[in-house]
């Protein structure tokens, strides 16, 4: 009850303030700029009238004016009658240059926002246009990048093979650091040209009935080095006959590899990386899950670890590599799926990622 007594205080004083302030503007004065001031005169005039006709009528004095002179000069009070209409005109005109100063406060601020959303439509198009030359950068870079790197690799294999010469076991060692690091290499020119395709619209999926098992199947065989390598046990605990799902059989695949690698990247030793699914029947949807026993994401960074980019540690001394696309360019992909992608995780305590996919239907 205080506050509210406390706020009608403070409009009442905001009101007050407003019509002080109206009364030093000539504005509230000129009954040629200001109609509300003559309103004001109009409907002051009746009350002198009314007053001194009153006063004849009580004396029985004729409406003549030598009576009407006699009764202001006997009573003086019709001095304050006769000021009516000017007291009127100034209140009324004082409202009137009230509602005038708010009115000119409202048209500034459209006009203010007009010139400020001109603003914002031109710094967008120069955003667009930036966003534009970015992907075909990243297109042209990536495309001139992939044939030297192509050269590289093919060299690299040629000397492995040992047809130009045996090698000594340090040779041997260095060919397999300078194949892990164009693999590497050759990995993030593939994100950087899925990232332009998608932001140019080119990214596309064909959809056809997928057997996920096979497709978890085959991007688990193509991490069982790296998660031996990592001592990370893989769990592939997917239900048998599990229905088939509406999907694009490489880029599903895509998806796939990127959770389990990342789930072994950011595990520990002697940690364990699990694959699970199940069907939600209401949403005719199957979901799976790629749980790790890793370090775990914060919280304030879940919401943000699918952005373009991003990367929880993203010092020059972070212990992960990657350009943080991996993630960005999956929930692309399950979104073109008409499905999506979230995590669940704590700090040393594992992550959880799920996605979404449609069942199929014969």
């Amino acid at each position: 009850m205080m506050e509210k007594l406390s706020e009608d205080s403070k409009s009442f004083l905001l009101v007050v303030k407003e019509f002080a302030m109206a009364l030093c503007q000539i504005r509230t004065y000129s009954i040629s700029k200001n109609w509300y001031c003559f309103f004001g005169i109009l409907w002051g005039i009746p009350i002198p009238i009314v007053t001194i006709g009153i006063d004849l009528y009580s004396t029985g004095l004729d409406p003549a004016i030598p009576n009407i002179i006699g009764i202001i000069t006997t009573h003086p009070l019709h001095f304050f009658f006769l000021l009516h209409p000017i007291l009127f005109g100034i209140v009324f005109g004082a409202m009137g240059t009230v509602r005038y100063n708010k009115e000119q406060k409202i048209e500034e601020f459209e006009k203010s926002l007009i010139n400020k959303n001109t603003e914002l439509e031109q710094v967008n198009k120069k955003l667009q246009e930036l966003d534009r030359l970015k992907s075909s950068f990243l297109s042209m870079v990536s495309h001139e990048l992939r044939t030297p790197l192509t050269t590289i690799q093919g060299y690299i294999t040629f000397l492995r093979t040992g047809k130009p010469g045996t090698l000594n076991p340090i040779q041997n060692e260095c060919l397999k650091i300078s194949e892990e690091t164009a693999d590497l290499l050759n990995h993030l020119i593939e994100e950087l040209l899925d990232l332009s395709r998608i932001e140019t619209g080119e990214f596309k999926v064909n959809l056809t009935a997928v057997d996920m098992n096979e497709t978890i199947g085959k991007a688990r065989a193509s991490l069982q080095l790296f998660a031996d390598d990592q001592g990370v046990i893989l769990e592939n605990n997917l239900p048998k006959g599990l229905p088939l799902v509406w999907a694009d059989k490489e880029r599903i695949l895509q998806v796939a590899t990127n959770l389990i690698e990342n789930a072994i990247k950011f595990n520990q030793r002697n940690g364990k990386v699990g694959i699970t699914a199940y069907s939600d029947v209401r949403d005719k949807k199957i979901i799976f899950c790629i749980s790790d026993t890793g370090i775990g994401i914060p919280q304030e960074e879940l919401d943000k670890i699918f952005d373009k980019f991003y990367q929880v540690d993203s010092s020059e001394k972070r212990k992960y590599s990657g350009c943080g696309l991996g993630l960005a360019i999956s929930k692309s992909i399950l979104e073109l799926h008409k499905g999506r992608i979230w995590v669940e995780s704590k700090i040393e305590a594992g992550s959880k990622f799920f996605f979404e996919l449609t069942k199929y239907k014969d």
